[in-house]
């Protein structure tokens, strides 16, 4: 299976960028990262309309973090089932099962120039301890 991730820093920014991508590379499942934008605002050149051969799961807000997992319809004849955690307030995360694997799509903020006690650090630790169990 060729799994493919990429923080897009905004789909709309990038929305060509990734449409050639797809196009070019042909990944069985594309885990997006910082998309940006809610399903809404997905771009008409990645959306599923563009993006024939693929389910696409939109898990955004706008202009804020958000992840996307797209996944070829060769692997899954009936669209898959897409999830994301209710502890998951900030939609950093979405878990699909795909051809018996689970993949999950989650952008995990860097620690860098942070002080440790920070009060989100617990969270973010707490999220992703509990995002393995997904």
């Amino acid at each position: 299976m060729k799994i493919a991730t990429w923080n897009v820093n905004g789909i709309r920014a990038r929305q060509d960028e990734v449409a050639a991508f797809v196009t070019r590379e042909r990944p069985d499942v594309l885990c997006l990262q910082e998309i940006k934008a809610t399903r809404d605002h997905i771009p008409g050149t990645v959306g599923e309309l563009a993006l024939t051969d693929y389910w696409c799961y939109w898990h955004g807000t706008k202009g804020y973090s958000g992840v996307a997992l797209i996944v070829r319809k060769d692997l899954e004849a009936d669209r898959p089932m897409y999830l994301h955690p209710d502890f998951d307030l900030e939609t950093r995360i979405a878990v699909v099962r795909v051809a018996g694997t689970l993949v999950r799509s989650q952008r995990r903020p860097h620690r860098e120039g942070r002080p440790p006690e920070r009060a989100q650090q617990p969270t973010r630790r707490s999220a992703v301890g509990r995002a393995r169990d997904l």
